[in-house]
């Protein structure tokens, strides 16, 4: 079922790709957007945040990386010329590995902070979503608020580097905390007992629940409700980002960026 859809996820849009890996290098994945392209854009990204991206076999067996960040940078990729190169790496290396030159842009339904604009240059926003505190579907009755969770017999998990730490270290100051970098394994710990609670955006943990019927979305949303998802460029590439930005213009007025999220939490669950 899921080679099916991913057959379906990979012909949508308008853009007809050849998906390929490096010889060598299992996490950097290559996008053939126009085979008369001589060169390569490249994206850093944390593939383990679906329906944003995740990491799938493919119809030949081979692994690939899919999900809404992805068809956007597709897309980019077409407006530069370019075909498209991404590489998967932990969420707390990627603006490193752009303020180094390592990638040109990051996708990784990044939410642009303050401090990180200290940093690095932001797009505007493409997608708006809630955070949300992914828990066990039997505490539903028990975990309704933050207050009945900032306890200091429990413990809260969020992935590192992320705003979802941040929304934990400010607003639960009682329990213990675990940031990691793997989004999976920290719902190992939720489903293990080892944590009480996994902050993540809305449609990653409705992902979550649409395929595992013991968890749930617990029924309040954290932080600002205008937070979203910018695409990061390094210091003052006005060219790039100009472009990203007429990109993302063109994605949402379209209701390109709304079908890729459609898609991709179908792909995922």
């Amino acid at each position: 079922m899921i080679k099916k859809m991913l057959s379906m996820f990979m012909v949508m849009g308008v853009i007809t790709l050849i998906v390929g890996c490096d010889m060598g290098s299992s996490n950097t994945f290559t996008f053939i957007i126009d085979e008369s392209y001589d060169e390569y854009i490249t994206m850093g990204t944390s593939a383990d945040y679906a329906p944003y991206e995740w990491l799938v076999k493919d119809e030949n067996n081979n692994q690939t990386v899919v999900g809404i960040d992805i068809e956007i940078a597709k897309v980019i990729a077409k407006h530069a010329g370019k075909n498209l190169k991404v590489i998967h790496k932990g969420f707390d290396f990627l603006l490193e590995d752009l303020a180094d030159g390592r990638v040109d842009f990051v996708i990784s339904a990044m939410t642009p902070t303050p401090e990180r604009a200290e940093i690095v240059d932001f797009s505007t926003v493409y997608y708006m979503a809630t955070q949300v505190v992914l828990i066990e579907t039997k505490n539903m009755d028990v975990y309704t608020s933050v207050a009945s969770m900032n306890l200091s017999n429990i413990r809260i998990g969020a992935q590192l580097g992320s705003i979802q730490q941040d929304y934990a270290n400010d607003l639960f100051d009682a329990p213990q905390k675990q940031f990691i970098q793997a989004v999976p394994d920290l719902v190992l710990g939720l489903t293990s007992g080892q944590l009480a609670g996994v902050i993540m955006e809305k449609p990653v943990a409705e992902g979550y629940i649409n395929n595992m019927t013991s968890l749930s979305i617990a029924n309040f949303t954290l932080g600002n409700p205008e937070d979203g998802s910018a695409v990061a460029v390094r210091k003052g590439n006005k060219a790039l980002l100009e472009l990203i930005n007429d990109t993302i213009q063109i994605l949402q007025e379209s209701g390109q960026i709304e079908q890729f999220v459609k898609d991709s939490v179908l792909l995922n669950s």
